[in-house]
């Protein structure tokens, strides 16, 4: 976005192109040039060139009503907001799989690609992601200048300024730039985000949390990661940290004496709820020794059918969940708390448990509902949302 100088025209005509497009955007209901005046309350000579303008610039589509005017005379026209004038490309990069899709201004999925991770790591791991962006781009006959802008979430900690992935363990990234490899192959705005940060924006925009201002989403998969959203934007913390729940701790006499790590670098909590470490308690506790080799899934699957070692496994894993959760509400009286990643399949099953002890240790005022994701592509959904917030006309 341009910096403009507050109180200048240009500035005050941006802000009221701002207003006129966000409301045929948001407003619910369909508008003329007049009902539209009278709504932002501006004059009709305004509002009639602010429209000719973002007519003219491709923002706005006029349509005439296939109904009558009510008392005979001319049928009204409609501004509608035009919606593949521009597209925005996400790029969500996990640990096993990197998800790549072509969105409308309306989050709609135009074209929707997956590659393998690791094996994209082997080789140019940035090239083909470019390869791929370019190749999708063709295959729906879009310039890069219909690109409003490209995001890419990253699994770890992120400088979403510089564009930096600080860390990402599963990548073997350290202090990779990332943006700077994407901007040479691409002249659009490319933005770099932790992925569960941008799958927040995504639940704000589209899913469970859908206009709601104080949000946190918790994923737990193989690790634990948690986006915070307060006023309705990200908070990212001093360093970029903010949200590294992994690192909580949930006992203090475990803590104090010291634990195994099921991998380097991974935290108290992701230790006692990630998904490898319940199958590593799960095979240590079996009395006669497993060669089955089973997935996280697949114990709570054991201890919803009532296996009772599986639900012992499972009730100290939820357990640990409940405190930092109980924490996360009490500390920041979040509207709600959404848990997503792999976790989430079995939510059904234990998500009244977890509300039951948030709602006991918290008082009224800061009991937050716990809800599940409904979005499988939260985070390309939020790709969309970074692009959009960063546009003059766009930003909120």
């Amino acid at each position: 976005m341009s910096i403009l100088q507050s109180g200048t025209p240009t500035y005050l005509k941006i802000i009221n192109k701002r207003k006129v497009l966000q409301e045929i955007i948001e407003g619910n209901k369909l508008y003329s040039r007049a009902s539209l005046a009278k709504r932002l309350k501006l004059s009709k000579p305004t509002i009639s060139a602010l429209v000719d303008e973002l007519v003219e610039e491709g923002w706005i589509i006029e349509k005439e009503s296939k109904k009558a005017a009510k008392k005979g005379g001319r049928k009204p026209v409609h501004l509608l907001f035009a919606k593949e004038y521009k597209y925005t490309i996400g790029i969500d990069i996990g640990g096993t799989t990197t998800e790549i899709a072509i969105m409308d201004l309306d989050g709609k999925f135009i074209l929707h690609r997956k590659i393998d991770t690791q094996e994209a790591l082997k080789r140019n791991f940035v090239q083909l992601l470019v390869d791929q962006v370019n190749s999708m781009l063709s295959d729906q006959n879009i310039s890069h200048t219909k690109v409003l802008s490209l995001a890419i979430g990253a699994p770890g900690m992120t400088d979403s300024e510089q564009g930096i992935v600080i860390e990402a363990p599963s990548l073997g990234w350290l202090h990779y730039p990332l943006r700077e490899q994407m901007t040479e192959h691409f002249s659009f705005p490319i933005y770099i985000e932790n992925d569960v940060n941008m799958a927040v924006l995504g639940e704000c925009w589209k899913g469970a949390a859908k206009d709601k201002a104080h949000v946190v989403l918790v994923t737990i998969g193989t690790g634990v990661g948690c986006g915070i959203v307060i006023n309705g934007e990200l908070f990212r913390g001093s360093q970029f940290a903010a949200g590294e729940m992994g690192y909580m701790i949930t006992n203090k006499d475990q803590a104090t004496e010291g634990f195994e790590s099921i991998f380097e670098g991974y935290g108290f909590l992701e230790n006692h709820t990630g998904g490898p470490s319940i199958v590593k308690q799960y095979q240590r506790g079996l009395e006669i020794k497993q060669e089955k080799e089973y997935s996280a899934e697949e114990i709570f699957e054991k201890a919803i059918a009532g296996e009772a070692f599986a639900k012992k496994v499972i009730n100290e894993a939820l357990d640990h969940i409940a405190v930092s959760l109980i924490n996360i509400a009490a500390l920041l009286n979040p509207e709600c708390i959404i848990l997503g990643g792999g976790i989430s399949k079995s939510g059904y099953w234990f998500l009244p448990k977890l509300q039951a002890k948030i709602n006991h240790y918290l008082p009224i005022q800061s009991r937050t509902e716990v809800m599940l994701t409904k979005l499988p592509q939260a985070s390309l959904l939020g790709a969309a949302v970074l692009g959009m917030k960063k546009h003059e006309l766009l930003s909120s």
